[in-house]
């Protein structure tokens, strides 16, 4: 039991019998557990490793494993030459003080990793494939370079799957040995790589439910030079999707591997058993407290009785989880006495969706910002959202209240309402506007959706300079714009933040006046269409190219307000030029006597990657080209620019610092410009 140092068994004769007793020297009881010597770990981190704790038996086998945990932990931090010791104190016979006396050693890091036998890859491209890393110029922040034997051990795996998906099947990776050399340590792996192999023949046998040629094109590891294991396995898993989404949810699809060492191929024949079509039961759904259960079930594309199908359940649980109402989602198929039957069970655990939050940020553009927000995104447990949101800056101030009804009648329609008034600050003129609009949206095919929206806005210019623009005068008396919008919306990204493939589509029509009455007669067309593909170097690595466009008619002379025409510049349009400076120069008082364009167009092209991984710093270099036009494009007068930056998703909120050169810049045009935006809640 460890809490006594002796134990003795005594027995006695008495007239009733023998008499046995237990006589036992008890442990003294812990009295206080110090530690000292430490200076680069905190005293809290150290006692979560250990279990010797106040007011317990003394057990010599519990301190010795604090010893050994604390060394653990300093050599986890890359202090491998820390040295632990435990001292004994007794107060009194009964008492006993635990002292864990740290001497810290100087952090020690891996200073080189080295591959013996590879042939065929050199080490920069092993190096790559391994969790653990030299030292390097930011160790400071993401601790490379420090060694941690769990990431280690699976290195020697990680090589070897690498291998055997560039077709050495037989490679085999020794276990990484470690020395230590003063203050460095070096990581030398064996590695034995085999023969080569090609891919040969693919075939398909057993239960086939589409063609067998339908099939194959489901197959990836044929379009392969070389035999890729991993490949074979993603192909494996694709087939056993493809049956589980026509309701056959257990078949198996199990590859046979020939190997031909002479000619060194691979044939696979991948045999197929289908199993029974599952149907789906019931539908339970757990967890829920607060929100409904038909907003749960309306998300769902799988019906009761429906046949089993795996990627609507996919698409089913991304659905739930964009709601963002839960924590957690869970869909999990249940088994029932019917074998060819199945239960789901939809399992959600509920967080917060009210909202109270402040917040400040920072632009090159609205100088200091300041947010409020109270809202209730599942309102009543209906799916349904409520807000209230304010924004203050040195230059404007917007009030928005906001209703949406994501399932009108629990339809896929979507209705909302929004009510807002805001003031902004502009170079020639102040526009204080208040208006409301009705917004209503449906998915249309696939990743489509459309908008509609109906509104109303009156507009008020103050504080008009003198020397603006007679368009920019006239539009002081265009108060009222009554206005419908329709629009099209397309978003396959795989992240909002760190986004390395998908695209993001916008296509959005605007109308005024006419019929609609208002004093505003114009019509707006907008496209905007960014996609991110995957870059050279890494899986967090990507190019990005983003093409938009614009353009506004006058329907009756007079009627198109400066304010609903196109200016461009700024971080989120062509950098080096700040907000609005790119657009229609109209009079000799200067360089920013302008006013807005009736066409518009301008392209990014970007090369995001990750500056340091660990911390979510990312970095970017890019080129802007575009223009403002008055009533016709002039492809030979363009705005260019190019620069570098990094974005990181900062505690504070995310984080953009943007630098741009001006290319061939015009007379009074600032050569560069730096951009800042810090934005975040607290």
């Amino acid at each position: 039991m460890g809490y006594f140092d002796d134990a003795r068994l005594k027995v006695e004769d008495t007239e009733k019998g023998k008499k046995i007793i237990f006589e036992v020297k008890e442990k003294p009881v812990i009295s206080q557990v110090t530690i000292s010597g430490q200076d680069e770990l905190k005293e809290e981190a150290i006692r979560e490793v250990i279990s010797v704790v106040p007011n317990t038996i003394l057990n010599p086998n519990r301190i010795r494993e604090a010893v050994e945990n604390i060394r653990s932990l300093y050599k986890s931090k890359g202090f491998y030459n820390t040295e632990v010791a435990s001292e004994l104190t007794y107060p009194n016979p009964d008492k006993v003080n635990v002292r864990l006396v740290i001497t810290e050693g100087e952090k020690v890091y891996i200073k080189e990793i080295r591959f013996a036998g590879n042939k065929s890859f050199n080490n920069s491209k092993l190096e790559k494939v391994m969790g653990t890393k030299e030292k390097g110029l930011f160790s400071w922040f993401t601790d490379s370079g420090v060694l941690k034997r769990e990431v280690l051990d699976q290195d020697a795996a990680r090589i070897t799957a690498f291998y055997h998906n560039h077709g050495y099947i037989e490679a085999m990776v020794g276990k990484p040995e470690i020395t230590q050399e003063g203050k460095w340590l070096y990581i030398d792996i064996e590695i034995s790589e085999g023969n080569r192999y090609r891919v040969g023949s693919i075939d398909i046998s057993g239960d086939l439910i589409a063609t067998k040629g339908d099939l194959l094109s489901l197959i990836k590891i044929k379009n392969e030079e070389y035999l890729s294991r991993g490949i074979l396995r993603q192909d494996i898993l694709r087939l056993n999707d493809f049956y589980a989404e026509y309701g056959y949810a257990f078949a198996e699809a199990t590859p046979a591997v020939n190997t031909n060492k002479e000619e060194k191929l691979v044939d696979i024949n991948i045999d197929i058993n289908k199993g029974d079509l599952i149907h789906i039961n019931r539908i339970i759904i757990k967890g829920n407290t607060r929100t409904r259960d038909k907003v749960i079930r309306r998300e769902l594309l799988v019906r009761e009785k429906g046949v089993f199908d795996s990627k609507a359940l996919r698409q089913s649980h991304e659905k739930l989880q964009r709601l963002d109402y839960f924590e957690e989602v869970n869909i999990t198929p249940e088994p029932t006495a019917d074998k060819t039957k199945m239960d789901l069970v939809v399992e959600v655990k509920e967080k917060p969706t009210g909202v109270f939050s402040i917040g400040a940020g920072y632009s090159s553009v609205d100088d200091l910002m300041f947010m409020a927000e109270v809202s209730q995104n599942n309102f009543l447990g209906r799916g349904q959202r409520l807000s209230l949101t304010a924004s203050i800056s040195g230059t404007s101030a917007k009030y928005n209240l906001g209703f949406t009804e994501p399932h009108f009648y629990d339809s896929q329609l979507l209705v909302g309402v929004d009510l807002y008034d805001w003031e902004r600050e502009y170079d020639t003129y102040t526009r204080d506007s208040a208006g409301f609009a009705f917004r209503f949206g449906y998915p249309i095919w696939e990743k489509w959706k459309m908008h509609f929206s109906y509104g109303f806005d009156d507009t008020n210019l103050t504080d008009v300079l003198p020397t603006a623009d007679i368009s920019i005068r006239r539009s002081q008396n265009i108060n009222t714009t009554s206005f419908v919008t329709l629009g099209f919306t397309r978003d396959t990204r795989n992240r909002l933040f760190v986004t390395t493939k998908g695209s993001l589509t916008n296509i959005r029509s605007e109308f005024a006046g006419s019929f609609l009455g208002g004093d505003s007669q114009y019509t707006k067309l907008e496209v905007a269409s960014g996609w991110y593909f995957p870059g050279l170097i890494g899986d967090e690595t990507a190019f990005h190219f983003k093409f938009a466009a614009g353009h506004v008619w006058e329907n009756e002379d007079g009627k198109l307000p400066d304010f609903e025409k196109f200016y461009l510049g700024g971080i989120n349009s062509i950098r080096g030029f700040p907000a609005r400076t790119v657009a229609i120069p109209v009079s000799p008082f200067g360089p920013d006597d302008k006013v807005g364009g009736e066409i518009m167009w301008y392209s990014n092209i970007e090369y995001h990657f990750p500056l340091v991984k660990e911390g979510g710093l990312r970095g970017l270099v890019f080129y802007d080209i575009g223009n403002v036009y008055e009533n016709k494009a002039d492809f030979s007068d363009l705005k260019q620019s190019v620069g570098a930056g990094f974005r990181w998703l900062s505690p504070m909120g995310p984080i953009r610092l943007e630098w741009a050169y001006v290319i061939d810049p015009e007379p009074g045009e600032d050569t560069s410009n730096l951009e800042f935006i810090l934005g975040g809640m607290f």
